[in-house]
């Protein structure tokens, strides 16, 4: 795996893991806000409950006190009329009665609603306010504060139960409770006399009233959003009429369900809910819930979510720092290894230098005395021969040998000599567009020559302070090792590019590739893998492109081709150019 791939991969993992640690906290945030609401949720619903249960209860206790006290008040009123029915009412009998239960009135009609009895202590027949068996709801006063409940308009007072018991005959009625002109309320019970007419018994209702009142609804609500600070408001609606408590906004929802909404700059989540009361009648029941937990929450949460975006930026900026070390660290041991690689081919040289200096000096010796030999036999002694004799032709290939032979042996050593001698440079500005495509032509024909074809593009380079013969001789060790390695019908390209601060020049071909473990001795002398190679022309090559201040770059996959490219830095004129 190169240095390259695993920087990717730690940098993927940095990313991935930093993202699994902010979905974490955002997963959680989300979690933790469904948990509070949830118990803001069941909290409310228990409210709720509790409310309607109190309601149910206010309306059942309401009712069984009325009924008694109708009950009560009716026997009154049969007890009258049956001393009345043995002609043995008289003002003292009201009167003892009314002393013994102080909150009682009574009043005695005639058949045609006139008044027969002395006290005027009760109201008097004609019809005005009063509740009825089902008492009205009100609008307290103030907002939310004050007392839910208030004098309503019903036909339940003294008129309407005269009239029940004179014109439409009925022997008993007992009215609900109902406003009196003074104001108070009234429970009243009437029985028909036996000659005709009526007995009404009144009671006044307000201590009863007052006495109920702590265990009221109103009271209960006031108590539940004066108790509990996690509630905004709380409004009972029914009828038209609204019990409101603490910050009740003014609007009310169209439906009952769930509304986040702003009471004081404060967050408050509204549940609205229908209570059922007695004989399937609903009221709506709203509940305002502070969300000040749920926001702290959020504020911690986000606190949080923002931590972790901190630490995931500073895991992903560690893992692109430590890929970048990673790769500067592979660079320098790069750049470390070509370096070491260099000191031992630089000193290789030098061995090489002064060996070439002994074997130049041991070796030329005797072959310009083998060969100068030959030349003074050729010379002095095959004029000697006859031609047509076997002996001359004999004579004429030995001295052919022997010439051809010492020639052989001179390049060798000449060849050494060069490579174990750093070239000198003979920097000039040259373009490289013009350099590349007469190297192009001049290997033109031995592409032909082979069935290859040879693609020269030069149009992206421009000019460089080189060396060009030495230049050209090392492109022409390139091109004409790809055309060796490509086999007839494939392509050789010739191209060159700007490069940063420097040139690239790159020889690709279509051939069978290098194997991996050629590829580190490709540049070492006398190392071929062709049958008529001499191992040389790599190796000067790259001598020739390190002289340059270059490198060389290989890349190889067998079955896929090779593309070698130069590297060669902005001279000095160029850099001023």
């Amino acid at each position: 795996m190169t240095s390259r791939r695993r920087s990717a991969l730690l940098i993927l993992a940095a990313s991935a893991v930093a993202l699994g640690l902010v979905g974490l906290v955002w997963l959680d945030d989300r979690a933790t806000r469904g948990e509070l609401v949830g118990l803001l949720r069941e909290q409310a619903h228990a409210l709720r409950e509790s409310v309607a249960a109190a309601a149910r209860s206010n309306r059942a206790a309401s009712s069984f006190a009325a009924t008694q006290l109708g009950e009560r008040l009716l026997d009154q009123a049969r007890a009258l009329a049956e001393l009345d029915g043995q002609r043995r009412l008289s003002p003292a009998a009201i009167e003892s009665v009314t002393e013994r239960h102080p909150l009682f009135r009574v009043a005695v009609f005639a058949a045609d609603g006139t008044r027969e009895d002395q006290a005027a202590t009760v109201e008097p027949a004609g019809e005005h306010g009063g509740r009825g068996p089902r008492g009205g709801w009100a609008r307290g006063a103030g907002e939310g504060a004050g007392r839910g409940w208030g004098g309503g308009r019903g036909a339940g007072g003294g008129g309407a139960l005269l009239r029940q018991i004179l014109q439409e005959g009925k022997a008993e009625v007992v009215t609900g409770a109902h406003a009196s002109r003074s104001g108070g309320e009234r429970v009243a019970a009437g029985v028909k006399r036996p000659r005709g007419g009526a007995i009404v018994v009144t009671v006044d209702a307000t201590e009863i009233a007052a006495l109920e009142k702590p265990a009221s609804l109103e009271s209960l609500l006031a108590e539940i959003t004066a108790g509990s600070p996690e509630i905004a408001y709380t409004v009972f609606e029914h009828a038209g009429a609204r019990i409101a408590f603490g910050d009740a906004p003014a609007d009310a929802p169209a439906a009952a369900g769930e509304r986040a909404l702003s009471v004081g700059n404060r967050p408050v989540l509204e549940f609205a809910s229908d209570v059922p009361l007695a004989e399937g009648e609903t009221a709506r029941l709203r509940l305002g819930m502070r969300l000040d937990n749920v926001r702290r929450v959020e504020q911690r949460m986000a606190l949080r979510l923002f931590a972790s975006v901190a630490a995931a930026s500073a895991l992903v900026a560690f893992a692109f720092g430590l890929a970048g070390l990673r790769r500067r660290y592979g660079t320098l041991s790069e750049k470390h290894a070509r370096a070491e690689q260099a000191l031992r081919r630089r000193d290789r040289l030098a061995a090489m230098g002064e060996l070439a200096s002994t074997v130049a000096h041991e070796v030329r010796n005797p072959l310009n005395a083998a060969s100068m030999t030959a030349q003074r036999l050729k010379r002095e002694f095959l004029g000697s021969v006859p031609e047509s004799g076997p002996e001359r032709a004999e004579l004429e290939e030995l001295l052919s040998v022997m010439t051809s032979e010492t020639q052989r042996i001179d390049r060798i050593v000449q060849q050494f000599l060069e490579y174990a001698r750093p070239p000198r440079l003979a920097r000039e500005v040259v373009d490289l567009v013009a350099l590349l495509r007469d190297v192009g032509e001049r290997a033109s024909s031995l592409a032909e020559a082979r069935g290859v074809r040879l693609d020269v593009d030069a149009s992206g380079s421009g000019s460089a302070r080189v060396d060009p013969a030495q230049l050209r001789q090392a492109l022409d060790n390139l091109i004409r090792n790809a055309v060796d390695a490509t086999p007839a019908g494939g392509r050789v390209s010739l191209a060159a590019r700007r490069e940063g601060a420097g040139h690239a020049i790159e020889v690709r071909d279509t051939g069978g590739g290098i194997a991996p473990d050629e590829l580190p001795r490709i540049f070492d002398l006398y190392y071929t893998t062709k049958p008529d190679g001499t191992g040389v022309g790599l190796a000067v090559t790259q001598q020739i492109v390190t002289a340059h201040g270059g490198t060389i770059e290989v890349d190889s996959r067998p079955g896929a081709g090779t593309a070698m490219t130069v590297h060669l830095p902005v001279g000095e004129d160029e850099g001023r150019g």
